[in-house]
């Protein structure tokens, strides 16, 4: 058996105001995987066990890679087997002051992620 790509998805995760990017990353992670219904992995795949069968390589493109700990997506995405590389990508457009307090910086991220399935 070989591992073969099913699914593809992209999300977007924005920090507002804090300028955190593993806060945008998982946001980012969250959107993907929620837009994903995989019902056939289980029904048309017979597949039992994710940690096994399944694969999920996740991208992650943020405006500081530096600052992003891969573990916030493998962490989310407990229940399968991951691999996160993290690059440079997403954006940093400038945010708003508020009140008394500095102009803030606005972080933009984006995952990647795609699953594959031991066909």
């Amino acid at each position: 058996m070989a591992f073969k790509r099913l699914i593809i998805e992209i999300g977007q995760g924005v920090d507002m105001h804090g300028g955190d990017q593993n806060n945008a990353v998982l946001k980012a992670t969250k959107d993907a995987i929620h837009h994903c219904c995989m019902a056939g992995i289980s029904e048309i795949f017979e597949i039992t066990d994710r940690k096994t069968q399944a694969h999920i390589k996740a991208d992650i493109y943020a405006p500081h890679p530096e600052e992003v700990d891969p573990n916030v997506v493998i962490d989310y995405l407990e229940w399968w087997n991951v691999e996160a590389e993290v690059h440079h990508g997403g954006a940093n457009p400038v945010g708003i002051a508020l009140g008394d307090k500095p102009q803030t910086e606005i972080t933009i991220a984006l995952v990647v992620l795609t699953v594959s399935v031991d066909v």
